[in-house]
């Protein structure tokens, strides 16, 4: 008769696996992490720090909509291109990225059972291709004209 202990049983985790969800530095960890609840707060982090701009886009908006041609920054066009940018920011940027990339990333696989989703190197190049249309969009303030002044009309309500 073999004697079996309890180490015996469990079979011993593959390097690729424990290397996927313990990276071994912080630049393995948090910029080529594969785990989807650190995604998840990548997803939050950033849509969060958009989410201010477009809190100080409101605040531009509300400052015109109190004190009209006090400010001499917000021109006409600027203020339409406020009204946009807010608009884009909170509707693509901030809500979708937060509610699917960020609570997404983290409470399906709880509710699943999974230990992580199916795909996790395109789920971390979808964030990083997120981040990307974060800072394209960031630095079309700083392009001759500003940003798009489209109105609403510029995204689905």
């Amino acid at each position: 008769m073999v004697d079996i202990t309890p180490a015996d049983a469990v079979p011993p985790a593959e390097v690729a696996e424990m290397e996927l969800y313990h990276p071994h530095s912080w630049w393995t960890k948090y910029v080529f992490s594969q785990d989807a609840k650190v995604i998840a707060i990548q997803y939050s982090a950033t849509a969060t720090a958009i989410g201010f701009v477009a809190l100080m886009l409101s605040w531009l908006m509300r400052l015109q909509l109190g004190f009209p041609g006090t400010f001499d920054f917000i021109t006409p066009e600027a203020y339409y291109q406020f009204i946009t940018m807010h608009g884009m920011i909170m509707v693509i940027y901030l809500l979708t990225a937060l509610f699917l990339g960020g609570f997404g990333n983290y409470l399906i696989p709880l509710m699943v059972g999974a230990r992580d989703m199916v795909f996790p190197y395109v789920n971390m190049l979808s964030y990083w291709i997120y981040l990307l249309a974060v800072l394209v969009l960031v630095s079309s303030f700083f392009a001759p004209g500003g940003p798009t002044g489209a109105g609403w009309t510029l995204y689905p309500p």
